[in-house]
């Protein structure tokens, strides 16, 4: 089912987030390193991450797709595993 077109569009962005007449879309955040700006863009609804890396004042840029939140969980390191056999006093 399609939606029903407004009769007026609205387009704010207030503190990264960026509002239509819909809801809450995205959230964006810039910085700046060294002479380059670095731009984040997450999408609430997806969770998509888009960057893009910029020169301000030249109008040169290049976008790219970032992997997913899901994807910055922590694995399950050997290390960290169970394993509490060298604190057993039993030889093996």
């Amino acid at each position: 089912m399609t939606r029903k077109k407004s009769a007026f569009n609205f387009d704010k962005s207030i503190l990264g987030f960026n509002i239509t007449e819909r809801g809450v879309k995205s959230y964006t955040k810039t910085f700046k390193i060294g002479p380059f700006s670095q731009t984040i863009n997450i999408n609430v609804e997806t969770g998509h991450l888009k960057g893009t890396t910029s020169l301000p004042g030249t109008g040169l840029a290049k976008r790219y797709d970032l992997p997913d939140i899901s994807s910055f969980q922590v694995p399950d390191l050997p290390e960290y595993k169970e394993d509490n056999s060298m604190w057993s006093d039993d030889d093996r």
